[in-house]
């Protein structure tokens, strides 16, 4: 609320109430979802990659240099899905404010509305809105739904990368088969 009071007037008129409601409920409780799963998952994640590096190293330094091969390259995939994906994640928080603020003021004008006969227009501007968050959500939803397989891929691919340099490392007796395994 601090926020929202030092804001200029101009802000305010440059937007609707339910641009700023929605932003104070929706954009806030989005950010506090986040923030509440980022800060375990960072945590955990920190110590699962710390622990699982030592444990590669220890075992040998060759084939964590290969399974790590493929960090690049799922960064780069995730960099790239991500970059299109908020394009479209900030416009479904765009619209969804648009469309608050809409039904807010059909809500709280609903009086004129009716007297000057426009409630087809305010259900026309309604459903263009709601198209727009439609396309925009599902566009969204299907680039980030892309991860989990490119995901999958990119670990399938490391998986069979450490099996045919850990298969040509054995045939050497550089290796073990166990190191195989163990990776």
């Amino acid at each position: 609320t601090n926020k929202i009071n030092k804001l200029p007037i101009s802000y305010f008129d440059k937007k609707t109430n339910g641009e700023v409601l929605s932003l104070v409920t929706n954009d806030v409780d989005t950010l506090s979802q986040n923030i509440d799963q980022c800060a375990t998952q960072l945590i955990t994640n920190i110590i699962t990659v710390i622990g699982i590096l030592i444990m590669m190293l220890s075992i040998d330094v060759i084939m964590t240099l290969i399974a790590l091969l493929i960090v690049p390259l799922s960064l780069f995939l995730i960099g790239f899905v991500a970059k299109f994906s908020q394009k479209h994640f900030k416009n479904q928080q765009d619209y969804l404010a648009e469309i608050n603020g809409t039904i807010e003021e059909m809500y709280s004008g609903h009086n004129v509305v009716k007297v000057y006969n426009g409630t087809t227009k305010a259900i026309n501007e309604f459903n263009v809105l709601n198209e727009k968050l439609y396309i925009s959500n599902k566009k969204s939803q299907f680039l980030s739904g892309l991860m989990h397989p490119i995901m999958g891929f990119i670990g399938n691919f490391g998986y069979v990368m450490v099996c045919i340099v850990g298969a040509l490392l054995v045939n050497n007796n550089s290796i073990s088969f166990g190191v195989i395994i163990a990776f």
